[in-house]
């Protein structure tokens, strides 16, 4: 039986530090942890990214952007335009991208230029309108439909009729309209035609009114409509 004391004794005192360890760890708390850990990486970080821009092997470069892309930080979006400048085909797109991700509309002026540089080749100009698109901004509206004025190919011309659909500006309907009726190819004539619908859909009210006959006491629906 005394054998048993010293027994009891350590489950006690095992049940205490346990208790206490837990209590410990309540008192912690781990998205507050993980928080001050990635904004004292983001602020630490930053100008590592940046300098990485200019590091001459491509590999870094893009690494660079990736990681400001993913930082969330409003002054990584001066960077990221600055990449679209970039020799590497690869880093220019993934910072392309990564504006039109971020909804970056300070970029909407660098990215319509380029649509317009001959030195910029197709697919990468396919990139630059999704990228418009998904930024959304109304600047870029007749540039675009002045940039399908040009003599582009179909895939190009699709992509930007889709992108002018997304940013919703009611100034290229009427462009829209007559690519409608006059466009040779069947399937832009139909983006055209899906494009001007979205548009009007966006631009029309939240909510449509709709007309609900005025609510009037039971007492005076039962009297009688004066007779005059």
């Amino acid at each position: 039986m005394g054998s048993s004391v010293p027994v009891r004794i350590a489950v006690v005192v095992l049940s205490l530090i346990l208790a206490d360890a837990a209590g410990v760890i309540a008192q912690v708390n781990p998205y507050r942890v993980q928080q001050r850990y990635n904004d004292a990486k983001k602020g630490k970080s930053i100008d590592e990214w940046t300098k990485r821009l200019n590091d001459p092997d491509p590999a870094q470069r893009l690494e660079a952007v990736k990681s400001l892309g993913d930082s969330g930080q409003p002054e990584a979006i001066e960077y990221l335009i600055q990449a679209t400048g970039d020799p590497s085909e690869a880093v220019k797109i993934k910072a392309i991208d990564y504006l039109g991700k971020l909804r970056a509309t300070d970029a909407t002026q660098v990215l319509v230029q380029k649509l317009f540089m001959s030195n910029v080749e197709p697919p990468l100009k396919q990139r630059i309108l999704v990228a418009l698109g998904r930024i959304g901004d109304t600047k870029a509206a007749q540039p675009i439909s002045e940039f399908l004025k040009q003599d582009t190919d179909a895939a190009i011309s699709g992509t930007a009729i889709f992108t002018l659909g997304e940013i919703g500006d009611a100034g290229v309907i009427p462009h829209l309209e007559q690519m409608q009726r006059n466009a040779s190819n069947p399937h832009l004539a139909r983006l055209a035609g899906e494009a001007i619908q979205k548009i009007q859909l966006r631009i029309s009210p939240a909510s449509v009114a709709v007309t609900v006959p005025a609510l009037v006491d039971d007492d005076q629906r039962s009297r009688p409509a004066s007779r005059r």
